[in-house]
């Protein structure tokens, strides 16, 4: 392969299905890309969990913004990670 790339999901099985592990997934790979070449090279993004407030809820569970499908990083700790991330690269 020429131009092998991935894009990591910090949510789901690397999370341990934990959705506000997320932010340490991601500050984890970023470590990884700053101290291998290769690793670096690699990776080509992130994906990240992330909606309007914390985790998640059944359908017709009452909070405005709060998924009814997978977990989720809220809008403010979603912001405060693509600002440390932005930081560290």
């Amino acid at each position: 392969m020429k131009n092998p790339a991935v894009i990591v999901d910090a949510n789901h099985n690397n999370s341990g299905k934990k959705w506000d592990q997320q932010p340490r997934i991601v500050k984890e790979i970023l470590h990884s890309m700053r101290h291998s070449v290769d690793v670096a090279g690699l990776v080509k993004g992130v994906m990240i969990e992330s909606y309007i407030e914390d985790g998640n809820q059944p359908v017709g569970g009452g909070c405005y913004g709060k998924s009814i499908t997978d977990p989720c990083l809220g809008w403010e700790k979603s912001e405060r990670l693509l600002l440390e991330m932005a930081e560290l690269l």
